[in-house]
């Protein structure tokens, strides 16, 4: 693996390649050559002696004056290549110019070779090192160069040919060790490659590359501590090498140390501006923190570089569609497949592009499936137009998903059902399952958010708590690399547990699952995160089941049941699912409320403060208001008069609430009304904040069109009274089936009307404070009557019990594809 110009050269001195051993390198390329006297007074050696000891600026400008004297000198071409590379300016067309006058110099050859691989132009550097190999067979630095530069095209096979054919003339080759550990690491063979590594850690304990390659190949076998320990060790050696800042980097946010992440990746780019995967990576970070405006940046530096790199594009993409430029994003992704026509991943990505975060008009809302139909038509199309397409289990794992649908009205059953067949297809079948007979049933959760979250607290906690452990076996796999306190709870409650500190990839959930062999699988929240859409779309076990943490069915046929409530579920329900729906009691949920002390919100306070009139608070993200109910809030501030409404601003997606905010102040204006007398925007708060808030307000309004069940739960443990809508589909109907369980059923609305006329109501009465008063203490003393609700954990553990007995009398099951497999690993 040759050493880029900035990165610690392999001497081990601790000094930068370029100031090191690549002037004496160049030094080599001239010792031995006919070459004719510079002109002047100054000769070859002096030339090669400026470079060698860092007088670049300096002998650039002299070597100008020489080309224009000699301008057929390939040596002075050279030179002058190798010059601008040692100041990181382009010296590529230089070093192409002395290959051209000069085919025959091997120097001239190699050092072209190793300017295409910084450059990524991989098949143009095994083009020049084989060159330079046809000039001299059994130069061994070349030969390994050849190797790494095949392994970097992805012919490992041939990479490792050609670097063990130089391994038996040279067997201790620090250079040569690390070459083919990086090789034996791609063909998959890890025990190897960690072999080879180590030795040569200990052949060249100051070779930082070595203690580099190390960690990579520790992360392939998701051994994460040790590999940052190797990064680490690399660090120490070689403290500016910018790939192990990189990849520690890489190594602390995976197992969730975000702060220290952050600070490897700018360091990277602190000292190497350019480069690019330090920017890919930052902007990775930043994407699972949100920061969306930051990540668009990083990776439109990192493009700088790298204009045509896939992945980079799609992950801009990706941020583009969180921004809401969906024509942006879209021209990302095509940009992509023109290059590369049969990318799956830009294919998924361009079929959910077409879902808007948020929708402008109730046009916009009501197009928003036959768009994502046409779309699917789109995927299927080029998916059937080659059966025998291999996708690769990386690429699945990481597809998009239509999660921003849900927030459309409609029953998406037949949408979400057609995209899941579409994923199920890129799936292989599976061998029949047949897990061991067992005293207790193994039920595997699986979730991405085993923390402080709406998933944890309102669906997990309260089951993992309650759960008859002397009728099952629990084990959980934590997706996210979040953690906190009710991490270390959860994971104290359970017989197995496995997370991302030691699992990195797809592929290692899967066979985390094959040894596990779960008799059930429990997904609470499928649809929020790729790899647990990914994992649900297989069959690892006899029975799985989901939940409503993302409140829509999942339109996978590989999940046997929807486990909601009763309270949340109209009539006609069935129709909304592909699962088959079991209606737990109440909600569906066990909940005990967590204690968090109200914090002050002097800033909020001052803001509203100034505002006459009862305050409303509506807390949802802006991806919950659709544009068919800005005249709803409207005309709630027509009836109440003076009046308050209070937003918070998306935490995620924050200009999304200043479209909103156009949406309404123009309804408003339609009525008449002042906006700035009437709407407020204050940030997102903590929950200790956000209990204060709720501690303000007066009437708290759910979003008819996508409910909040968190919110409303946290509102009713304030005292807060909430109006509520019994919309068509359980996504509609959280808050009010939360409400029917609380016994509070007369904020229940029934219509849009009934909405406004039971919001201006309770507004009305708030005007007098011991109405006020009387209101919040009838609410807050139905908020233990929402908790606590063992029947429904009874309820889950029956259910579970039946459907596996009767899974088990059924055939084995597995998942056919007909004539074709269509993944690959």
């Amino acid at each position: 693996m040759k050493p880029g110009r900035n990165d610690p050269c392999p001497c081990g001195s601790g000094r930068k390649y370029k100031s090191c051993c690549l002037g004496r390198d160049a030094a080599k390329a001239v010792r031995g050559r006919q070459v004719a006297p510079a002109p002047g007074a100054i000769d070859a050696r002096q030339l090669v002696a400026m470079f060698h000891v860092g007088r670049h600026p300096e002998l650039e400008s002299l070597l100008r004056v020489l080309i224009e004297r000699a301008p057929h000198s390939g040596f002075l071409w050279g030179l002058f290549g190798a010059t601008m590379q040692a100041q990181g300016k382009d010296g590529l067309p230089a070093l192409q110019r002395a290959t051209t006058l000069s085919p025959d110099d091997f120097d001239a050859q190699a050092a072209l070779g190793r300017v295409f691989i910084e450059r990524g132009l991989f098949e143009e550097a095994v083009a020049s090192f084989s060159r330079a190999l046809a000039i001299q067979p059994e130069n061994q630095g070349a030969q390994i160069a050849l190797g790494d530069a095949l392994r970097l095209l992805g012919r490992f096979e041939e990479a490792e040919v050609c670097l063990r054919g130089v391994l038996r003339s040279a067997p201790d080759s620090a250079e040569l060790l690390v070459c083919l550990s990086d090789t034996l690491g791609e063909l998959g063979r890890v025990s190897e490659a960690e072999a080879f590594s180590r030795r040569a850690t200990q052949i060249a304990p100051a070779y930082a590359a070595a203690h580099f390659c190390l960690g990579n190949i520790l992360c392939k076998s998701a051994r994460f501590d040790e590999a940052k320990d190797s990064f680490v060790a690399a660090l120490q050696v070689a403290p500016e090498y910018v790939p192990a800042l990189d990849n520690l980097g890489n190594v602390l946010q995976e197992t969730g140390n975000l702060v220290k992440a952050e600070e490897c990746y700018r360091r990277a780019l602190q000292l190497a501006p350019a480069h690019a995967n330090a920017s890919a990576n930052l902007g990775r970070l930043l994407v699972d923190q949100s920061r969306f405006i930051e990540a668009e940046a990083c990776y439109r530096d990192a493009l700088k570089t790298q204009p045509e790199n896939a992945e980079i594009l799609e992950r801009l993409g990706g941020v583009l569609v969180e921004l809401g430029r969906l024509k942006d994003a879209e021209n990302c992704y095509l940009q992509v497949l023109d290059a590369q026509p049969d990318r799956a991943t830009a294919r998924l990505a361009l079929a959910t592009a077409v879902l808007p975060v948020i929708a402008q008009t109730s046009e916009e809302t009501a197009s928003v499936a036959a768009s994502f139909a046409r779309s699917l038509d789109t995927l299927s199309g080029w998916l059937h137009a080659d059966p025998g397409r291999q996708i690769r289990t990386a690429d699945l794992a990481s597809a998009q998903q239509p999660f921003f649908l849900a927030y459309r009205d409609g029953n998406h059953v037949d949408l979400l059902s057609r995209y899941g067949d579409l994923i199920a297809e890129c799936l292989p079948s599976h061998a029949a399952l047949s897990c061991p007979p067992r005293a207790r049933i193994r039920l595997l959760v699986v979730s991405h958010h085993v923390r402080r979250h709406s998933v944890w607290d309102i669906v997990l906690r309260g089951l993992l708590l309650h759960l008859d452990r002397t009728r099952f076996e629990v084990f959980l796999y934590h997706l996210g690399n979040a953690e906190d306190e009710e991490t270390a709870f959860a994971r104290s409650q359970l017989d197995g547990w496995r997370d991302r500190h030691t699992i990195g990839d797809a592929s290692g959930w899967l066979a985390a699952a094959a040894e596990d062999c779960p008799d059930v699988i429990f997904y609470p929240e499928i649809g929020m995160s790729s790899i647990c859409y990914f994992l649900a779309a297989h069959r690892l076990a006899p029975l799985q089941v989901a939940s409503w943490g993302h409140p829509i069915t999942t339109g996978l046929a590989s999940i046997d049941l929807f486990l909601s409530g009763e309270l949340l579920e109209p009539a006609d329900a069935d129709t909304h699912y592909r699962e088959r729906l079991i209606r737990l009691p109440g909600t569906g949920c066990c909940t005990s409320f967590l204690p968090v002390t109200a914090e002050p919100i002097p800033d909020v306070e001052a803001a509203v403060l100034g505002l006459d009139g009862p305050r409303f608070v509506i807390a949802q993200r802006a991806i919950k208001f659709d544009p068919d109910d800005d005249e709803v809030y409207a005309r709630i501030a027509v009836a109440t008069g003076p009046s308050v409404f209070i937003l918070l601003r998306d935490p995620i997606c924050p200009w999304a609430t200043d479209q909103v905010m156009v949406r309404l102040e123009s309804a408003f204006r339609r009525h008449g009304l002042d906006p700035t007398r009437h709407l407020v925007v204050i940030p997102w708060l903590s929950p200790g904040k956000f209990l204060a808030l709720l501690d303000l307000c007066d009437v708290f309004l759910d979003c008819p069109v996508f409910s909040g069940y968190t919110t409303a739960w946290q509102a009713i443990h304030r005292g807060l009274p909430i109006v509520a809508i019994e919309g068509s589909y359980m996504r509609q109907r959280l808050a009010a089936g939360l409400l029917r369980k609380a016994g509070l059923s007369s904020t229940v609305a029934s219509s849009a009307d009934d909405y406004i006329g039971i919001a201006t109501r309770l507004a009305e009465e708030c005007r007098d404070p011991d109405r006020r008063k009387a209101i919040r203490a009838e609410v807050l003393a139905a908020a233990s009557s929402v908790d606590g609700d063992i029947s429904v954990v009874r309820s889950f553990e029956r259910c579970l019990v039946s459907e596996l007995a009767a899974c088990r009398k059924r055939p084995e099951r597995r998942i056919e594809l007909g004539s074709s497999e269509r993944a690959s690993g």
